[in-house]
């Protein structure tokens, strides 16, 4: 697909309206993230949008609108409470969930009788939403479980060729999405935080909830309640305990892998230079935080390093909103490093076995973080069979890159765990090795499966998925 860029032009503004007319898709700035927009009154347009994204259809749209009038149109009703938040704050980054009418598509709100309306901030947005004459369902224009976009540039990245139209805009001013409030139960609950606090939406309405997440066998009534969200390529971890260890702690990876740190700046002299060190400005400001969050993800991702980590979050006002992004983008992998333990798997290549065992191991919730390499790596990715039977049992080794095996990573790891006893005497002694199988306390050896079928490669998966499962560390 050949994708438009248009300036934000009266002129340019009125030709992406006319796409959105004629059924095709635009990204669109807003003061949250950009959104990749439809008219959400025709269900063949909306569809485009998760072709687009890749994004599951049961995850719910929000329709923007430019004006408060015109939410009678598309909900069954308005409650006070509703009038007296728009007053207070729309426009801005909340989508109050209503009661939809018959006229919003079930592709719009996957299948439930409610939709999420919301009122932009951003100028271009607005004049954009007037020029369309029709309301606009937008996600985060984004590859689904990608970090939003913020800026234009972000936008390119995922949008280029998958979207009609781009809007160039600029860049977001808030950096997360808006917070969505279900207006629909007995009493208002966040479903997800963003730039509106629940502090502030108390001030106005008394009583506010805050929901827990939803399971993955869940409906989810809001985006972002179900699925992996904001994820870089790297593997994230939030790490627990002093400025001091952490800094240790991620020094010592530093020597086995590519490391990413985001941080604040009040512990920058703490922090080893041999880590790449992304600011999420200061411990005080989570407007800061908030506005870099995602540009620092997707920064990751151009340095192209293996492990990120990054500080807890505290879990009031904006902080929540921040907290949530972040932690998502983790999976809620939490690492106390007054105790954590590096573990090195060592194969032949690096492409199969133990390429598999770090990351079925990395998403194993253990208080450890792991890395791979081989006595004879060349290079390269995964064997795309490994790829796939890893998959299969939840893990993503897509980015993995074969790495030689040096003795410096085998000095700043905890525990060496081999596939086999010919890899273990290869190693020299003074460390603790041990093959995998026998730190597991179990019998044999874990086959080479490379020049194997899928079947065989899925055999090996599954022994290694159950050795990391019976590891104590």
């Amino acid at each position: 697909m050949e994708t438009r860029i248009f300036e934000n032009t009266p002129q340019d503004l009125k030709a992406a309206a006319e796409l959105i007319r004629k059924g095709e898709t635009v990204v669109f700035p807003t003061e949250t993230v950009y959104g990749l927009g439809a008219n959400a009154l025709d269900a063949g347009a909306v569809k485009k949008i998760f072709t687009a994204k890749g994004r599951p259809s049961d995850n719910p749209l929000i329709v923007h609108i430019a004006d408060f009038g015109q939410v009678k149109q598309f909900v069954a009703e308005v409650p006070d409470a509703a009038k007296v938040l728009a007053e207070k704050f729309w426009p801005g980054p909340l989508t109050m969930i209503f009661k939809k009418k018959p006229c919003i598509p079930t592709e719009v709100s996957a299948g439930l009788d409610t939709v999420g309306i919301r009122i932009p901030d951003d100028k271009t947005a607005r004049e954009f939403l007037r020029e369309c004459g029709v309301p606009v369902a937008a996600p985060s224009a984004n590859i689904s479980g990608r970090p939003s976009p913020t800026t234009f540039s972000h936008v390119l990245q995922d949008m280029n060729g998958r979207a009609a139209g781009i809007i160039k805009g600029q860049d977001s001013e808030v950096g997360v999405e808006s917070t969505v409030l279900d207006l629909t139960s007995d009493i208002p609950t966040i479903l997800r935080p963003g730039g509106v606090s629940a502090e502030q939406l108390r001030e106005v309405l008394g009583e506010v909830l805050v929901s827990s997440e939803l399971k993955n066998d869940g409906v989810p009534k809001a985006p972002g309640m179900k699925y992996k969200h904001y994820s870089p390529k790297g593997q994230t971890y939030i790490l627990s305990g002093t400025a001091e260890q952490a800094a240790a702690f991620v020094k010592r990876r530093c020597a086995v892998t590519t490391v990413a740190v985001l941080m604040f700046d009040e512990f920058r002299d703490l922090m080893p230079d041999c880590a790449k060190l992304l600011s999420l400005g200061s411990k005080a400001c989570p407007e800061e935080a908030a506005h870099r969050l995602f540009d620092c993800l997707r920064e990751c991702d151009a340095l192209e390093v293996k492990e990120i980590y990054a500080p807890e979050i505290p879990e009031d006002g904006l902080w929540r909103a921040v907290r949530n992004r972040l932690y998502k983008a983790a999976a809620a992998r939490i690492i106390n490093v007054a105790d954590a333990k590096s573990v090195l798997f060592v194969c032949t290549g690096n492409t199969c076995r133990s390429a598999m065992a770090e990351g079925l191991f990395n998403m194993s919730r253990k208080n450890a973080v792991s890395a791979s390499a081989g006595l004879f790596a060349s290079g390269g990715g995964a064997e795309p069979n490994a790829i796939l039977a890893a998959a299969e049992l939840g893990a993503d080794i897509k980015n993995h890159e074969s790495t030689q095996l040096t003795y410096e990573m085998l000095e700043n790891s905890d525990i060496i765990l081999t596939m086999t006893e010919s890899h273990k005497a290869s190693l020299p002694q003074g460390f603790n090795i041990k093959t995998i199988t026998e730190f597991a306390g179990v019998q044999g050896e874990v086959n080479d499966p490379y020049g194997g079928d899928i079947e065989v490669y899925r055999s090996c998966a599954a022994q290694i998925k159950s050795l990391i499962e019976r590891v104590k560390l």
